[in-house]
């Protein structure tokens, strides 16, 4: 059986590398070959952007923790372009991930925007909680 793809929302990421927690197990079971870590060029420039900005890290420790999420993620390079969300034009750029990357899983903590679809063509958006119940069978 083939890893089960996955997706990771900038906020997921976020509260991995801050806090840890349920966030954290998603790098652990990437880690581990237990996931595919899907990630983006957007959502690695996302992450750089917050973590300077909101959390004032030097550039040095943000291009080493990028460096380290890189090493056990897989880039992919979105060929599409989406429009699906209105609200918040950022999002349609994780979905463009999750869908060049083929995902099987977008998890996110957008309670508002991407959560309430569910669903975005074959990817399945699931919280970090639903999440590790799915993936930790």
């Amino acid at each position: 059986m083939t890893r089960p793809r996955v997706v990771l929302d900038t906020n997921v990421i976020l509260s991995a590398i801050l806090c840890g927690g349920n966030p954290g197990e998603y790098f652990a079971m990437a880690s581990a070959g237990v996931i595919e870590l899907c990630t983006s060029p957007f959502i690695l420039e996302e992450l750089s952007r917050v973590l300077k900005r909101k959390f004032r890290w030097p550039p040095s420790e943000i291009e080493e923790m990028i460096k380290w999420f890189r090493s056990f993620s897989t880039m992919v390079q979105p060929k599409s372009s989406i429009k699906a969300i209105k609200r918040k034009d950022s999002d349609n750029r994780i979905l463009e991930c999750a869908l060049e990357a083929k995902a099987h899983f977008l998890v996110t903590g957008d309670k508002r925007d991407l959560l309430p679809l569910k669903e975005f063509h074959d990817v399945r958006i699931i919280s970090p909680i639903e999440g590790l119940a799915i993936l930790s069978l």
